[in-house]
């Protein structure tokens, strides 16, 4: 009798873990999409060429996202940090395999031969969040590097902000994160993701803390919908789009932010009905470092003429990220609500395996204390 009670303990307990979606509710599937964001691929091979992504240093996955500002150099997050020379930058690919990168071509991966952080970066309140990174050869072989925004650029982002933000209601979609970020807590994506969001203004920033000149901030523009970037994606680019120069080459294409701070995202996904009273998204307000980018790649880079403004510093888009990107997933199945993989929400594998769990323990217990 005994023998076929944990013969049957042992079958469901198999069933449970292997199927996880036995017994489970809708708001608690773990779909293997961003939070969402949509395949970078969708809409085209490379839509966003600026990319990049670090190799965590002896393992086959991302740590961290990055910007192509130039020939060789990127710009990622200073909390990003430590970063060692002769690490991996990667860029010119939308496709990363996490946990695998035998078949990641080398062309795509560029060894870091300086690494500049700012040297006022400020680990509490993440002020001055930029560092600066020098590969030893030259980025465009399959990249393009995008535009800075300029400080005037940004004053006019933050006008947009401020007139087009609506709070527990749609906003429109000002600016787009990307990167191979978690789309679930430890489950991270091959292909690019890219979120749509709204910029938030500076004074509905739920935890921007001093200097609002540091900070942009952005959230989900789909009222009680979670659209965010999670662990991986720090230091990968905020982009916004100035209208006025839509016609270019770049399609007025700017970068504005590096992913910074913002609220866990097993928070965020479990507690969605709470999404005004979390931490907003935060990203490195990059115009504000522009003068200390130019100043480090002309002394470091060998380069007395340096500037940003040089025309040659922007991409040649054929698809506008902002014209193909969805606010939402085609398919309603994919979009996350919430998942027990991020913690705060018990499935019933769970509340099932707890119970086979107890019984054991108290056969276990019966036996010990019948045979001392």
């Amino acid at each position: 009798m005994k023998y076929h009670l944990w013969v049957g303990y042992i079958f469901l307990s198999f069933f449970l873990f292997i199927n996880p979606y036995a017994y489970s509710s809708t708001n608690s599937q773990p779909i293997t999409k961003a939070i969402n964001g949509t395949d970078a691929t969708l809409y085209a091979p490379l839509l966003l060429p600026w990319q990049a992504a670090i190799k965590q240093n002896s393992y086959d996955s991302i740590s961290c996202g990055a910007v192509v500002i130039s020939e060789f150099w990127l710009l990622t997050a200073a909390h990003c940090n430590p970063i060692d020379i002769d690490e991996i930058a990667i860029a010119g690919t939308s496709l990363i395999k996490d946990g695998d990168f035998s078949d990641l071509d080398q062309k795509y991966q560029f060894k870091i031969k300086q690494i500049i952080p700012h040297p006022d970066y400020n680990e509490d309140y993440f002020l001055n969040d930029i560092t600066l990174l020098r590969v030893e050869r030259s980025l465009y072989e399959v990249a393009q590097p995008i535009k800075i925004a300029t400080i005037e650029e940004q004053y006019l982002a933050d006008i947009e902000f401020e007139s087009s933000w609506i709070t527990y209601g749609n906003s429109p979609a000002t600016v787009i994160a990307s990167g191979w970020g978690d789309t679930l807590e430890f489950n991270s994506p091959t292909t690019l993701q890219v979120i749509t969001l709204a910029g938030v203004p500076d004074n509905q920033c739920n935890g921007l803390i001093l200097n609002d000149d540091q900070m942009v901030c952005a959230d989900s523009n789909i009222n009680g919908l979670i659209k965010d970037v999670c662990r991986g994606d720090s230091g990968g680019p905020l982009i916004w789009q100035n209208e006025s120069n839509i016609m270019d080459s770049d399609k007025g294409i700017r970068l504005i932010g590096l992913t910074s701070n913002g609220q866990r995202c097993s928070i965020r996904i479990n507690e969605s009905e709470n999404q005004y009273n979390q931490l907003t998204g935060q990203y490195t307000q990059v115009s504000t470092h522009r003068e200390w980018i130019e100043q480090q790649i002309r002394l470091h880079g060998k380069k007395p003429s340096f500037s940003l403004d040089d025309n040659s510093l922007r991409p040649t888009l054929d698809t506008d990220p902002f014209s193909v990107a969805k606010d939402i997933p085609d398919n309603n199945e994919e979009i996350i609500k919430n998942t027990y993989r991020s913690g705060g929400n018990i499935s019933l594998n769970w509340l099932f395996s707890g119970l086979i769990i107890m019984i054991w323990r108290r056969n276990l217990t019966k036996r010990y204390k019948y045979n001392s």
